[in-house]
């Protein structure tokens, strides 16, 4: 029997670190991500601002794949990573970071139980920014910090004109489905052993 737990919750929560650390808790698992998957977000912002005008429906974002890849998993065969090509193997528990939820009626079947991690919106892009930067210091070079700059507030205006606004779209049609709330200003920790202690208490 395999059982997969979606992880879900704004950018900048915490979802890929909390979805390891869960992963390394439970020992038989392993570790799934949508964004290895899609290609919405990777599409020019004005085709974000449509989606939004007509509607937002989150079954419109495709994940070439990702739905017989979940049902491989659940009847214990393994898959490939899109992205690494490396294999997956089936295994009791799949943490799988979905930030679209139950939304997603492709993958939402799959889903044997729905972790939201809750931050406030504030902390959670300060995270973001906290993370783009630290990636830039580690790798890059002084004569980069104009292009980053640059980039950084690209960032920033499609943060105004049009995350923001996806980023309350999902917490006001995802959240409500979970059924495991988690407090993402805590520590990964406490995160973690706390949605661990949930997973094995529902889905022994």
């Amino acid at each position: 029997m395999t059982y997969i737990i979606a992880v879900a919750g704004p950018s900048g929560s915490g979802k890929t670190a909390l979805v390891n650390a869960v992963a390394e808790k439970l020992n038989d698992a392993v570790t799934l991500f949508f964004d290895r998957y899609e290609k919405a977000t990777k599409a020019p912002a004005h085709d974000l601002v449509k989606w939004i005008e007509k509607g937002a429906d989150f079954n419109e974002f495709a994940a070439d794949n990702l739905s017989a890849d979940l049902e491989k998993l659940k009847r214990g065969e393994s898959i490939t990573d899109p992205l690494t090509k490396a294999e997956i193997p089936a295994r009791k528990y799949v943490l799988f970071e979905m930030p679209l939820g139950r939304e997603h009626k492709d993958t939402a079947r799959y889903i044997d139980l729905l972790v939201w991690i809750k931050i406030p919106p504030d902390v959670a892009l300060a995270r973001k920014l906290r993370e783009v930067t630290g990636a830039f210091l580690r790798t890059n070079k002084k004569e980069n910090s104009q292009e980053f700059v640059v980039w950084m507030n690209t960032y920033l205006d499609n943060y105004l004109k049009i995350v923001r606004e996806v980023l309350q779209i999902q917490k006001r049609k995802v959240s409500p489905r979970a059924d495991i709330s988690l407090d993402g200003q805590a520590d990964l920790e406490t995160m973690a052993q706390k949605a661990t202690r949930e997973i094995l208490k529902r889905l022994p």
